[in-house]
Order: C-alpha cells, then structure tokens, then sequence
C-alpha cells in the first residue's frame, strides 16, 4: 500500500511521513516534559537554575522572584544563580535560601 502512494504521489507520501514523524517527536517530548514535571518541582533550589527557570518549576510570580533576588534588569532572569550572587558580592547558599524560603511559604498557602 505504501508503494501504491509513493509510486501516485511520492511527494505527498514524504510531506506525510514528515509530518508523522515531526508529531511522534513533538508528542513524545511533550509527554516526557509531563510525566518530569511533577518531579523537577519537589528538587531543592540549586545554584544552576535560573529565575526563569525556577519561576515556571516552582510557579513563582517573577516579580516576586526579581525583588527576592533584587534584580532589575530582565535579561537577568536568565542568569544562573551563582552568576547573580557572583555579581552581587553574595553567597550563592543565601540567595538559594531566600527562593527556597518562597516556594516553601507558596507550597504552604496551596
């Protein structure tokens, strides 16, 4: 059957099978990104997540997330937090728990 389609209209029967496989790709990511999101929201706040990051993982409001960080600029959301606490002149461990003290206090309010 695939040969009859490919011999009447090769061109469609390859716009199909791209299609078919972009949705297989696209699908099976969208479901791994499902089934891991419950687990990357119960890891701790590290110094390699970003506040963009952190804001869509632990459902943080970024404005919230810029003023606990005290960062002005949006470009600096996707910024790792070593790199703010660096600039900064902080401990990257007090900025990790002044975010972890928020999404603490937002898990308690859920």
């Amino acid at each position: 059957m695939i040969g009859r389609l490919w011999r009447k209209s090769p061109a469609l029967t390859l716009a199909f099978a791209l299609a078919l496989a972009a949705t297989l790709f696209f699908g099976g990511r969208a479901i791994m990104f499902a089934l891991t999101l419950s687990y990357r929201a119960e890891l701790p706040v590290a110094g390699w997540m970003t506040p963009r990051y952190i804001a869509r993982t632990y459902d943080l409001d970024r404005d919230d997330l810029k003023d606990i960080l005290d960062i002005a600029d949006r470009d600096d959301l996707r910024l790792p937090l070593y790199t703010i606490a660096r600039e900064q002149g902080a401990p990257v461990t007090d900025l990790i728990d002044a975010v972890q003290a928020a999404v603490d206090a937002q898990d308690k309010d859920e």
